[in-house]
């Protein structure tokens, strides 16, 4: 048994295109050298338990690991458990903005798998399979072929016939063989040098053979600051195609095509259809914009109770924007019982994960005593915090940073 090697991943979708003279930010880093694997769980083990566990994790500016949930389980929560409390052991560098250190939510992906004598009899035989099918012309059975000595499950790993492979099923058309070996050149993995116009290429014929995930992609390359109308079209078109096939980032992005009116008309009801599809879905993003349709009545009746419900399902997940706004409506009372403790739990979980605004709004209420108990030197802190990253942000950006 053994636990393929983490994977960081980064939510392409959610946060718009920095312009060309935007500062510079960079995301999390991890040293793995600085964590233990996540010992098995010997309850699991012995009902051959596997399975992906993706966490949601908040690492502080100063690297620590401050928080972890898991947004999408293994299946057994003994699996997730274990995730959980290794990733808890790692340490980071933390995201920074020109330079400036500050806490961040990111994901990452465990996956358990079982080397047994008995699973790699399997793989072998699984192996042969393929082996044959790929012989007889089937690209996606050369795909799997190749994941195979990826993985080195049942067979010595293998990384270059592992690319060779690869490379074979992609240039036979393998949508998922294209997608992966235009990732493999993204970030320099796997033997195959970092190459970006080589990424996107190879991202475009596979969003061309239907691949969602990188329709997503191509969304994003044509979704920038400085887009053209053209552009924005080009973008609006491949979200609703990745969205149609149930990718919830690009639902997300659609609806807030429609909702801002770039690259489609604008139309709140449209938007609304789209954020209610990840929503329901259970993604946080979404839920977080269905419920500012609610609670602003576009596209909808005007329904704050319905707005409590979705922002909570977003805070939930930890989403830092979402945790703001329901911390406004316990305030306020509006759609929820008022509950200034509720309130300013949330609040400041935002603030935690370098929300501006909640930032912002924590420290005037410890200066003013509102809704909290008052402390001066505390509201100085993160008044002083909010103003250094809002000085380097535009306007816009300073409502999404924080969130994951």
């Amino acid at each position: 048994m053994r636990l393929l090697a983490p994977i960081l991943l980064t939510m392409i979708a959610l946060n718009a295109s920095y312009a060309a003279e935007a500062p510079v930010k960079t995301a999390a880093t991890v040293n793995f050298k600085t964590c233990d694997k996540p010992e098995w769980p010997k309850e699991a083990l012995r009902k051959e338990q596997t399975g992906t566990v993706t966490l949601g994790f908040l690492i502080g500016d100063d690297g620590k690991v401050i928080d972890a949930v898991v947004r999408k389980s293994s299946g057994f929560p003994l699996l997730d458990e274990a995730a959980i409390n290794g990733i808890k052991r790692c340490q980071f560098i933390p995201q920074t903005l020109n330079g400036v250190s500050f806490s961040s939510w990111t994901r990452l992906q465990y996956v358990w798998v079982l080397d047994t004598p008995e699973i790699a009899k399997r793989t072998v035989a699984d192996a042969e399979t393929y082996r044959t099918a790929a012989l007889a012309g089937d690209a996606g059975a050369l795909y799997k072929l190749a994941r195979i000595y990826r993985d080195g499950i049942g067979v010595q790993h293998d990384a270059e016939h592992y690319a060779k492979l690869l490379r074979t099923a992609a240039a036979n058309g393998n949508a998922e063989a294209e997608a992966e070996l235009a990732g493999n050149y993204l970030y320099g993995q796997a033997g195959i040098n970092k190459d970006a116009a080589q990424a996107m290429a190879w991202y475009q014929r596979a969003a061309s053979h239907g691949h969602a995930y990188s329709q997503l992609r191509m969304a994003n390359t044509y979704d920038t600051a400085k887009a053209s109308a053209a552009d924005l079209a080009q973008a609006a078109d491949w979200y609703r195609k990745a969205a149609g096939q149930g990718n919830h980032d690009a639902a997300y992005k659609l609806g807030q095509f429609y909702e801002q009116g770039r690259g489609v008309a604008q139309d709140y009801a449209e938007a609304a259809i789209w954020y209610r599809q990840g929503a329901e879905a259970g993604h946080a993003a979404c839920s977080y914009g269905l419920g500012t349709l609610y609670l602003r009545g576009l596209g909808m009746e005007r329904d704050p109770a319905q707005a409590a419900l979705w922002f909570r399902k977003a805070a939930d997940q930890r989403l830092p924007s979402a945790e703001a706004a329901l911390a406004n409506l316990y305030f306020s009372g509006a759609g929820i019982p008022q509950n200034d403790a509720e309130g300013v739990k949330y609040l400041r979980r935002a603030a935690v994960a370098s929300n501006i605004s909640a930032m912002r709004q924590l420290g005037q209420l410890l200066a003013q005593g509102v809704h909290v108990p008052a402390d001066p030197a505390e509201a100085a802190v993160w008044l002083d915090k909010a103003g250094r990253l809002s000085n380097m942000l535009p306007e816009a950006e300073t409502l999404r940073l924080g969130d994951w």
